[in-house]
């Protein structure tokens, strides 16, 4: 029962990041202008799709599995896309034009949950942790290009790397899901988790 349920918060967190891979990888790209001003409708509701809704599902998913952290992580950010691309659509769609700095306190306080999501994924693999440290700066950067500090070059090359990541990473742990092999290494932990005081295991017991 346990290795059937650990088998499945593995198929949904690939799921989750199948989704984060096509929604960064169509965000990056747009930032780096190969995406022309007439589709750029359709790549928001590309990006809202797989990096919102597919996202929150897996979240939820995951949550039903008892799996916090892949549950916490894939839902806040599913709702940081649908959130995004929402407002963006609704810029587009309208004469209503929202200034920048709008986007800049949602950006700071996912740049220090992605932070937090590092250490706390140290605890998973190595690939996953680096994604989040990936993520963590792309945030920042997204941040200060709002902030009309900087261009968005670096974040569209951050969301281009943080798609790469994604998918790597997906591909990784659904294959080792699937055969029980590392196909695609995805590393060791960084951190282990303290060994139970007795005590505690003979209370569980």
């Amino acid at each position: 029962m346990i290795e059937d349920n650990q088998s499945r918060r593995i198929d949904v967190l690939a799921i989750g990041l199948f989704g984060l891979a096509v929604g960064a990888l169509t965000l990056g790209v747009a930032q780096l202008g190969w995406i022309s001003h007439k589709n750029m409708v359709g790549a928001l509701v590309i990006a809202l799709i797989f990096g919102g809704v597919v996202q929150l599902l897996a979240g939820i998913t995951d949550i039903r599995y008892n799996e916090q952290l892949g549950g916490t992580a894939l839902t806040m950010y599913g709702f940081l896309w649908l959130t995004l691309c929402t407002v963006k659509l609704v810029s587009a769609s309208s004469t209503v034009q929202f200034d920048n700095v709008l986007y800049a306190p949602i950006n700071l306080v996912y740049t220090v949950f992605s932070a937090v999501m590092v250490y706390l994924t140290a605890y998973r693999n190595f690939t996953l942790s680096a994604l989040h440290v990936v993520i963590t700066l792309t945030f920042l950067a997204t941040t200060f290009a709002k902030l009309d500090f900087i261009s968005e070059l670096l974040p569209g090359w951050g969301h281009l790397l943080v798609g790469l990541m994604a998918f790597y990473h997906a591909v990784g742990s659904l294959t080792q899901a699937f055969t029980g092999k590392a196909l695609l290494p995805l590393g060791p932990p960084l951190l282990i988790h303290p060994p139970k005081p007795l005590h505690s295991i003979a209370k569980v017991v």
